[in-house]
């Protein structure tokens, strides 16, 4: 694949994320041996537990040093293991236009497709403002690969956002363990984005969210926010002029606790949660990214 065609892929990327890798940190079902745990049981690679023997099982899996100690015959299971189902979920919602998230957010789209593909896992990518504007299913082939870059490529922005709604249904036609990985900014209403959350636990599937901030957006900083500015909400159009000398001390505050409220919600829900500030190139977020979850 000629990786210099795309805008959201480039060859450099291919090179940095060759080392690196994506691993599922609960259990997930595939089709095919990979590197992920998988809830089913079988005869190869890791230990997990014993059961008795019975008639027909083979001897090779018994466990002599159990039967030494106990005088009784038991066969040794391991946890298979399995290829990834993975669905990018990218919020086009206007405000992700604010500093470049969008982009940056297809960037890192981009990027994580190709390395659960390159690990023979399945990336597929969902879309969504309003509604969901692009479904990918799940694959990892060359010219599977190529349709994804595509349509990050032909993908307009959105106006609103009904990404928590959107997120239930999409959870629903996932029919087997699959982890989901959302990139937004989640100005969204929490309550809702948590009870999505933890339908997604629900069935079993495993979330990340990685959300995009800009430095700007924790206490209003830099040289535009010295003066009396005009603020506009990217989804309405509403606008409103402040100065952000009077605003800055409780705009702070309530920010601060809408992080700690976030992260704690996906502490609740057993969801990861990742802030990647947009100023940082997202090559570089990506591989502290992943070696902080290697660790």
């Amino acid at each position: 694949m000629a990786f210099f065609k795309y805008k959201y892929f480039h060859p450099t990327d291919s090179v940095r994320l060759s080392k690196l890798a994506f691993t599922a940190r609960h259990a997930v079902e595939g089709a095919i041996s990979g590197m992920h745990k998988s809830p089913h049981r079988g005869f190869s690679v890791e230990f997990s537990e014993h059961r008795n023997y019975t008639p027909g099982d083979e001897p090779r899996h018994l466990d002599w040093r159990a039967y030494a100690r106990s005088n009784r015959y038991y066969i040794k299971l391991y946890e298979q293991e399995t290829n990834l189902r993975a669905t990018l979920v990218l919020d086009n919602s206007a405000s992700m236009q604010f500093g470049g998230k969008l982009d940056y957010a297809k960037h890192l789209a981009a990027c994580l497709a190709y390395l659960l593909a390159g690990q023979q896992d399945l990336a597929g990518l969902a879309a969504i403002d309003e509604s969901v504007v692009v479904d990918l299913p799940p694959a990892s082939s060359p010219a599977h690969l190529d349709r994804l870059f595509r349509e990050l490529e032909m993908l307009p922005p959105g106006k609103g956002t009904d990404l928590p709604n959107q997120l239930h249904a999409m959870i629903e036609r996932l029919h087997r363990r699959s982890m989901v990985i959302i990139l937004s900014d989640f100005w969204v209403n929490p309550d809702e984005l948590f009870k999505a959350l933890q339908h997604l636990r629900y069935r079993k599937h495993q979330g990340i969210l990685l959300h995009l901030l800009d430095p700007a957006e924790l206490d209003l900083s830099g040289e535009a926010y010295n003066k009396q500015i005009t603020l506009q909400d990217l989804e309405t159009g509403e606008k409103l002029q402040v100065d952000p000398a009077d605003l800055r001390p409780t705009y702070v505050q309530q920010m601060q606790k809408y992080l700690t409220d976030l992260r704690r919600g996906c502490n609740d829900t057993e969801v990861e949660y990742h802030a990647l500030m947009v100023n940082e190139p997202y090559d570089r977020a990506l591989v502290r990214l992943l070696s902080r979850r290697a660790r």
